[in-house]
Order: structure tokens, then C-alpha cells, then sequence
């Protein structure tokens, strides 16, 4: 099957190349691209024609850093397709996980692999089978522009999930020479040529950062799959309540009658339909909020003011509160057992 992308990844293609002084209908057409497609962000397309697209571009425009320009401008509309993959994940791993899970099936079919060890993380972009073969004479960027577009694309995806706590410790890139020069630029990481893999290294610490769904830059894709899920009716009563208290919860408002609100429900209605359930609000939200505390707490990241944020509590004694309550102890307290724990179980395995 061929490797396909979808549209939205070119947004902001077009408001780019004429800030160029290019025409984009022309370069898109060229490429065997629908200019219509793009400009209704409607499907996918073939990553060959995307290769085509970006090494014509860089190309006629004699712009060598045109596939990380582009990623560059995607900002939210880099995870526009991964909506459901962010707002279950609690965490950057967790979200890179998924992300391998959903990207290597088709019709995307890429290679991706994240390897954790000790205290060094790879995301690593392997093999994209379309886009060997795909360099002809004289044009040698044609694979490298597509690739560090891509690669451009995950990284404002990480740090748009992530703010300012995310960072790369260095970037491996498979190009022999550089391209250009603004490589630092873009990853504010140390960049090495002629790698085996195309791949982002991390320190492990990174991939424990929480997801910040308060990020105002999120907000409008959150609403947007809260929309679907909301479409599909009342067959999941729990599972639609469960992911709007994920949404709400780190935005402060998780409140039941701001989730009714959402669901189209009076209070009432909906308390009465949990109740049939044999379900309360007050103890899901209370539910969720313990598994996500430990789940927090199981790491020596993030400190314990940003969990309190993302449990959605508005002081940190709130939190503590809450901490001796679930598990009779400190928050504190809670990590130095469940680190002990794992110390322990790692020892038993070896």
C-alpha cells in the first residue's frame, strides 16, 4: 500500500510560499497535488507526491530549509489527526507510544521506534520505504527535505504538547552533509550528520513530562474530538464522562454541571443516568484523579505543583489533601514508596 499523510500536514504550505514570492497552486499541481485538497484540508495524500512537492519546492525557491520551515508553521495542526491519541495520554511516553502504534499502520505505514535506556530516550524515523529510489541527478535534497520536514513536524507536535519543559538532547540525521545552516535554529539541540536513523535523542526524564492540556494552543482540537465523541450517543455514557473529565480536568472546570453542559444534559439528567449506572460523578472524577496521581507519582518527574495543575485542583494543599485521603500519606511520601518499589522489583528481575 503506498505511505499516505494526511492533507492537513501541508497547512500553511501555501501562506508560506507566498511569503516566498512563489505561486503554490503551480508548485502543487506540478506535484500531482489537488490545490482544492489542500486548501479543504480534506483527506490525505501520497508522502511521494509530498517528497515531490517539497524537493520542487526547496528547489525552485532556493530555499534549503523549506521542509523544516513548513514544519515549523504547523503548530496544533501538527496533531490535528493524533486528537484522541493526546487527550487519552498522560504523558509524552505515552503519547509517542500510541503515535508509533497509529503511524505504522496504513495507510501510513512509517517506521517509527521509541527505545528507552537508562538515562537516554530514542524516537527514532526509520525507513520510509516511498521515498527510496525517489532522488534523481542533480536534485540529492529530495528525500532529505521530506525527511526533515517530518521530523520537523514531530518535534512541534512534542513541544506543543510539552511547552517550554521540553527538550532535545541532541539530533541524528542520515544526510552525510547539511542542507543549510539553520539546523540549531530549529532544534536548539547539537545536530549530527551521516547517522544510521534519522532519530531525536531525549533524556529519559522527558518522556515523564505531562501532557499540557491547559496549553490555550490545544483547546480548539480538544473541542473539536470532544465534538465527534459526542456524536456517537449514549452508547458509552462512562467512556464519553471519563474523556471530558481528561479535557476539563487540567482547564479547572470539571465540574458536573459543565460536563452535562457538554453532553447537552440537564444536571439532573445525568446524575440520574450515571445513578442507573451505579455511578456517581463526584467518585469517577475522584477515581480518575487517584490513578492519574499515582501514575504521576510513580516517577521522579514532574514536581508536585504541575501534578496539581494537571489533576485540576486549584491550591497544592488541595492536592495533599487528596494524597491522604487515597494512600494515607504525602504526596512525597507516595513517590519515595512507589520508586522504592520499582528499585526493588528491577533488582528481583536481573
Amino acid at each position: 500500500m503506498t505511505q499516505q499523510i494526511r492533507t492537513t500536514l501541508l497547512t500553511g504550505f501555501c501562506d508560506l510560499v507566498n511569503r516566498l514570492h512563489h505561486n503554490p497552486e503551480t508548485l502543487l499541481t506540478s506535484s500531482g497535488i489537488n490545490p482544492h485538497q489542500v486548501s479543504r484540508q480534506a483527506g490525505y495524500l501520497p508522502l511521494s507526491s509530498v517528497t515531490t512537492l517539497l524537493q520542487k519546492t526547496a528547489q525552485q525557491l532556493d530555499c534549503a530549509d523549506f521542509g523544516l520551515r513548513l514544519a515549523h508553521s504547523q503548530g496544533v495542526a501538527a496533531l490535528s489527526f493524533l486528537s484522541p491519541a493526546v487527550l487519552q495520554s498522560l504523558t509524552l511516553a505515552e503519547f509517542l507510544k500510541v503515535t508509533v502504534d497509529l503511524l505504522g499502520k496504513p495507510p501510513h505505514s512509517l517506521r517509527l521506534a521509541l527505545q528507552n535506556k537508562d538515562d537516554r530516550a530514542c524516537f527514532s524515523f526509520l525507513c520510509l520505504e516511498d521515498l527510496q529510489g525517489l532522488t534523481q541527478v542533480g536534485t540529492p535534497s529530495a528525500p532529505e527535505q521530506c525527511r526533515e520536514f517530518l521530523m520537523g513536524v514531530c518535534l512541534v507536535a512534542m513541544q506543543t504538547l510539552c511547552g517550554d519543559h521540553f527538550h532535545l538532547e541532541a539530533v541524528h540525521l542520515k544526510t552525510r552533509q547539511p542542507l543549510h545552516g539553520r539546523y540549531k535554529d530549529y532544534f536548539k539541540a547539537p545536530v549530527h550528520f551521516g547517522s544510521d536513523s534519522d532519530r531525536f535523542v531525549l533524556n529519559s526524564n522527558t518522556l515523564l513530562l505531562p501532557i499540557e492540556k491547559c496549553s490555550t494552543d490545544l483547546r480548539a482540537l480538544f473541542k473539536a474530538h470532544i465534538d465527534d465523541l459526542l456524536q456517537q450517543g449514549e452508547t458509552d455514557l462512562l467512556g464519553q464522562v471519563e474523556q471530558l473529565i481528561d479535557y476539563l480536568m487540567p482547564l479547572k472546570r470539571c465540574r458536573l454541571q459543565e460536563v452535562a453542559n457538554q453532553l447537552g444534559l440537564h444536571k439532573r439528567t445525568l446524575q440520574r443516568r450515571l445513578r442507573n449506572r451505579g455511578l456517581v460523578f463526584e467518585d469517577v472524577l475522584d477515581r480518575i484523579r487517584r490513578e492519574r496521581a499515582q501514575y504521576y507519582l510513580s516517577g521522579k518527574q514532574p514536581p508536585m505543583s504541575q501534578i496539581s495543575n494537571m489533576l485540576g485542583y486549584r491550591e497544592q494543599s488541595s492536592f495533599n489533601r487528596a494524597c491522604a485521603r487515597w494512600f494515607k500519606t504525602t504526596p512525597m511520601r507516595v513517590r519515595r514508596r512507589l520508586l522504592a518499589d520499582a528499585a526493588a522489583r528491577a533488582v528481583e528481575t536481573e
